[in-house]
């Protein structure tokens, strides 16, 4: 995706008349940063024309879970998830681990260090609310998998890592594993 997204750029620097250069042009990097999704979304409609992906991979593509580190926020696609503070630092610590589960003992500890009293119940009620907000943007996917007897874990098949700026273009797109 990176290469296209590249090529895009080079064939705009082209259209404006604008030399190529090593770094990029603030404004032009700006667009392409804050339609990455449309452009994605275009490149893979070309190579579904092609006998590339389907249809039903594109949208596993933008219905899956992605944490944008530059704006400390998770977004399913387009639709940014809105998450309470705990329930924040409660998917911070599932994604950190994912693949493997983490406790309702060690999500209670993270989040009640500091010594405040909450019962572990909570942790229950947290993970319950995530689960219906991810559903709730993403049209019914289930993201968080219960682990009988060992907690609950994010579904890596479901979530994808958003390349930094600068990161190799093998990088992108990589799911966490």
């Amino acid at each position: 995706m990176d290469d296209a997204l590249n090529l895009v750029r080079r064939a705009s620097e082209a259209a404006l008349g604008e030399a190529p250069t090593s770094g990029q042009s603030p404004a032009l990097q700006a667009v392409l940063d804050s339609h990455r999704d449309e452009l994605v979304g275009l490149v893979l409609s070309a190579l579904e024309q092609g006998g590339g992906r389907t249809r039903e991979a594109r949208a596993d593509y933008f219905n899956s879970l992605v944490y944008r580190e530059e704006e400390n926020q998770y977004r399913v696609g387009r639709r940014q998830v809105g998450l309470t503070e705990s329930e924040k630092r409660v998917l911070d610590l599932l994604w950190q681990a994912m693949p493997q589960p983490v406790s309702r003992r060690q999500l209670h500890q993270a989040l009640y260090a500091d010594g405040e009293q909450a019962t572990i119940g909570i942790i229950d009620v947290f993970v319950s609310n995530l689960r219906q907000k991810l559903k709730l943007a993403s049209g019914g996917r289930d993201f968080i998998q219960s682990v009988r007897g060992q907690g609950w874990a994010l579904k890596p098949e479901y979530c994808r890592n958003r390349a930094a700026p600068g990161e190799e273009a093998g990088e992108a797109g990589r799911q966490r594993a």
